[in-house]
């Protein structure tokens, strides 16, 4: 009998522990999907190379907007958006992606920009200007 009442207090206490509100994110780097607007792009680019690209800006306090890059390495790539005058533009100093419309221009340091186009199609010859 002390054994029951032994757990049917336990599972009581336990059950007021449980923590039934809505997710709230505290870490920045958590992001909720609730609160992201994304939009996937697959570029076809020069020398071989596929990126696939989500496009994810925050919907909370401080709007945030990124792009991660997979397809270039192991690893994702995160960079954050660039204000430019027209296109897009986003950068860590080491990797950048710059585009308008169905074509970008994927850059590695200092190596020659990669040219891209949205698609299967590999893109023409003329750069993003």
């Amino acid at each position: 009998m002390n054994k029951q009442i032994l757990i049917i207090a336990t599972s009581a206490f336990l059950l007021s522990c449980t923590d039934i509100r809505p997710h709230i994110t505290t870490n920045k780097t958590d992001i909720n999907v609730q609160q992201t607007n994304t939009t996937n792009v697959k570029y076809t680019c020069s020398r071989n190379t596929k990126l696939s690209v989500n496009f994810t800006s925050t919907i909370d306090e401080i709007e945030q907007t990124v792009a991660i890059i997979n397809g270039y390495g192991e690893q994702s790539i995160t960079l954050p958006k660039k204000t430019v005058a027209s296109g897009f533009l986003y950068s860590n100093g080491k990797y950048t992606l710059r585009g308008k419309g169905d074509k970008a221009s994927w850059t590695v340091g200092r190596m020659a920009p990669f040219q891209c186009s949205v698609g299967d199609k590999l893109p023409s010859n003329k750069g993003i200007k």
